[in-house]
């Protein structure tokens, strides 16, 4: 397996955008003074009045010095490099987040919308988590595992903040899908007898509470059955908001009306939410304006079986500054000492 790169301060790799920017402005400062100069004299006089005017020399020691800039960048942006793999013994549960991509996330009865502050209130969740392995299902008519189960906590987080209302084609709202798509997340096992994983099975299911589908209490069932504990989080209020309808630069042109006109109320319906829960033996959190209810929710599930494993990660993580610091000086040296010279006939 080949090593695995990280960075010290990434933030500082940013700068690298500039440099483009500077080999644009070094280019047009080559093609500006060649045609400076070919105004002021004809090029069969340059060898002449212009002994030392060699411009393509000189655009090589400007390269050389922007390729040396670019790495200095890396350098201090602190590129470690992972040189041994190593078996680290994890110990924790299977947890599949279920989050609900249905327009009605899009009301802001919630700071500033109910999506914003799922995906804000998920990511302090998993902050929390220590080995405990998570898939992501979003979903809204269907749904669909967008990350199989992982302990890469940066992915999910990652791939979450690309998810918005509107990306599933089929609309509306099915919790029916989003549990029977959450139970095929985790691993399974060809033999009965011998499961694949000890750890016990979690579906967090976070939504508005707005179903189309009369059937989700049933997949509730049949997910118990399996062993498998649903906790649902409710991300809305009693009292809702209307549901914006954005244009292509996100502003708000309207609100959802109803076939009579009306102006669509989204509001939290958290009596499924409980019934689902229940169904599982699991329970039901209310949003909070802090967050809290995934704090009980974290403190709820490390309550359950969790099972020892062996992951591969590497440790023992090297500096490798060294190699781009010298590359750098070395190209600032080359560049410094090739000469200005006599202008050959072949150099523009």
């Amino acid at each position: 397996m080949s090593d695995m790169i990280r960075w010290d301060h990434p933030q500082l790799l940013y700068l690298l955008y500039g440099i483009p920017l500077l080999v644009l402005i070094i280019w047009w400062e080559y093609r500006w003074r060649t045609a400076a100069v070919a105004r002021w004299a004809d090029e069969a006089l340059w060898s002449t009045v212009l002994p030392y005017h060699a411009p393509r020399r000189n655009l090589l020691k400007r390269s050389l010095v922007v390729a040396a800039i670019a790495l200095l960048i890396v350098t201090v942006s602190g590129p470690q490099v992972g040189t041994r793999l190593a078996e680290m013994t994890r110990e924790g549960t299977d947890i599949v987040l279920c989050v609900d991509l249905s327009n009605s996330m899009l009301a802001e009865d919630l700071t500033p919308s109910r999506i914003v502050k799922t995906r804000h209130e998920i990511g302090r969740f998993l902050a929390m988590l220590r080995g405990d392995r998570v898939a992501l299902v979003p979903f809204a008519g269907v749904a669909f595992v967008q990350v199989p189960m992982t302990l890469d906590y940066s992915a999910v987080m990652s791939l979450m903040g690309a998810l918005e209302p509107g990306i599933i084609p089929q609309g509306g709202t099915s919790f029916k899908e989003a549990i029977n798509q959450a139970v095929k997340a985790f691993p399974v096992s060809s033999d009965p007898d011998k499961p694949v994983s000890q750890a016990q099975k979690i579906i967090v299911l976070i939504t508005d509470g707005e179903d189309q589908d009369d059937e989700a209490v049933n997949a509730a069932k049949e997910a118990a059955k399996k062993g498998i504990i649903i906790y649902t989080v409710g991300m809305a209020t009693a009292n809702g908001k209307p549901i914006p309808e954005k244009d292509a630069s996100g502003q708000i042109v309207g609100y959802k009306k109803d076939s009579q006109g009306g102006t669509i109320i989204s509001k939290l319906n958290d009596d499924l939410l409980k019934d689902i829960a229940s169904a599982t033996g699991g329970k039901y959190f209310n949003q909070t304006p802090t967050g809290d209810e995934f704090k009980r929710l974290f403190n709820e599930i490390q309550g359950h079986d969790k099972e020892k494993y062996e992951a591969l990660q590497y440790t023992d993580f090297e500096d490798r500054f060294q190699w781009t610091l010298a590359l750098a000086l070395l190209l600032m040296i080359v560049a410094e000492i090739i000469p200005a010279g006599r202008r050959k006939k072949d150099e523009a």
